[in-house]
């Protein structure tokens, strides 16, 4: 299969595609087969695209149970079973070979794994920096240059070879650049997708700080991502006696806003999917929408950050991973 990819690949008719070759650690076949798949790298808009259309990202897996037989716990996140299998199979390899004759790719695999990342994680991360690269070199038909960026900084430190057959446990995003090709020092960050952005806003920062005498009690970390994935949104609706007030069935729900609607009377601008922890306002002068940890805020009157402290002590539910839950 792989000869039949590299002939077929070599025939095609000259074109912005053949610079994907150019990229260290991506071979012959691992392009013939991206070609393939991608066709015409115009279908995409961003490299954000790209990767959602291979599956390389991470998405929740809280269902069933681990290899041990112990119930898979809430926040356990894998990289997603979408995409081509040929073609994840194919970058796979390639993150392997690119994590060493790559600088973009070695400067990366080096960091994550300073940082405490498994290695499997960090090739996860790997493959969807090739796929940034690929969409970059493709666009602007214009060959990998491995002197472009300064991608191996002084303070990069060097980490042991990865795994060689460890499955892929998760994905993240990378940073592409802005200035030429799509590329820049890669800043890893964990994203949680939703289909509706936060409209409530953090507490101002204040003007003056604190007096010396009385310094500041420590604040807690919160992760807000974790929190949210501990509580659902009806179990939200419910404990602020809202829940009943909705119409409609199935996931899907319609109401009185809440945030701006305090008498429960008026039209029913105020939706809720149930299945994606989301919620909306439709009018126009209320427009608040998010996920439960927004609606808690609205309905509180609180900043993000105490909300989240006030959900974590009114559900019992730790802020973070690394600590218990709140008593």
């Amino acid at each position: 299969m792989r000869k039949l990819l590299s002939a077929a690949f070599a025939e095609l008719p000259p074109s912005g595609h053949i610079q994907v070759v150019t990229i260290p650690g991506i071979g012959a076949a691992t392009a013939a087969a991206l070609v393939a798949k991608i066709v015409d790298i115009e279908r995409f808009t961003t490299p954000q695209h790209l990767v959602s259309y291979f599956g390389i990202f991470p998405e929740e897996n809280t269902s069933g149970v681990d290899k041990h037989g112990n119930p898979v716990p809430p926040g356990t996140m894998r990289m997603s079973h979408k995409g081509n299998d040929l073609v994840r199979g194919y970058l796979w390899n390639a993150a392997r070979v690119a994590i060493v004759h790559n600088p973009a790719l070695r400067a990366l695999y080096r960091r994550l794994r300073a940082k405490g990342k498994r290695g499997d994680v960090a090739l996860g991360h790997c493959m969807r920096k090739l796929l940034h690269l690929v969409f970059a070199v493709w666009k602007t038909n214009r060959p990998f240059d491995d002197q472009h960026f300064p991608w191996e900084l002084p303070s990069d430190t060097a980490v042991s070879t990865p795994p060689a057959t460890a499955p892929v446990a998760a994905a993240a995003t990378t940073a592409s650049n802005d200035k030429a090709v799509g590329h820049k020092a890669d800043i890893t960050a964990e994203k949680v997708v939703t289909t509706a952005d936060s409209s409530v806003k953090p507490a101002p920062v204040p003007v003056n700080p604190p007096s010396a005498e009385a310094p500041p009690a420590a604040r807690p970390p919160v992760d807000f991502a974790f929190l949210r994935q501990q509580v659902t949104m009806e179990q939200v609706l419910r404990h602020l006696g809202l829940f009943e007030q909705l119409r409609g069935r199935g996931l899907q729900r319609r109401g009185c806003c809440p945030v701006h609607s305090r008498t429960g009377q008026g039209p029913k601008t105020f939706s809720v999917h149930l299945g994606k922890h989301l919620f909306q306002c439709f009018e126009a002068s209320c427009a608040v929408c998010g996920n439960v940890l927004d609606l808690w805020a609205a309905v509180r009157r609180l900043p993000l950050y105490e909300a989240a402290l006030d959900l974590a002590a009114t559900f019992h539910l730790p802020r973070n991973r690394e600590e218990e839950p709140v008593r």
